[in-house]
């Protein structure tokens, strides 16, 4: 996936995210992301990779506590950092 369209999901969810991500929600919609709907879950941990990939000066700033699982995705190597 373009960096372009990583950073225009990353803000997109930060958007939605403004108004509080609910968990136990499992309807979310993220327009960038057709045809599919997200958990609460679901989006914090795509708001979080989102932001490790496309952002990640400012990753720290989201106040969630992912690091060392993303770390163990991308050593996996389910993500390229």
């Amino acid at each position: 996936m373009p960096m372009e369209t990583i950073k225009k999901i990353a803000f997109e969810i930060a958007m939605i995210g403004q108004q509080g991500i609910d968990v136990t929600i499992d309807n979310y919609i993220v327009g960038s992301i057709p045809n599919k709907r997200f958990s609460g879950y679901q989006l914090l941990s795509f708001y979080y990779v989102s932001w490790a990939l496309a952002v990640p000066e400012h990753v720290g700033e989201l106040g969630l506590d992912y690091e060392e699982e993303f770390e163990m995705a991308v050593k996996m190597g389910k993500l390229n950092n």
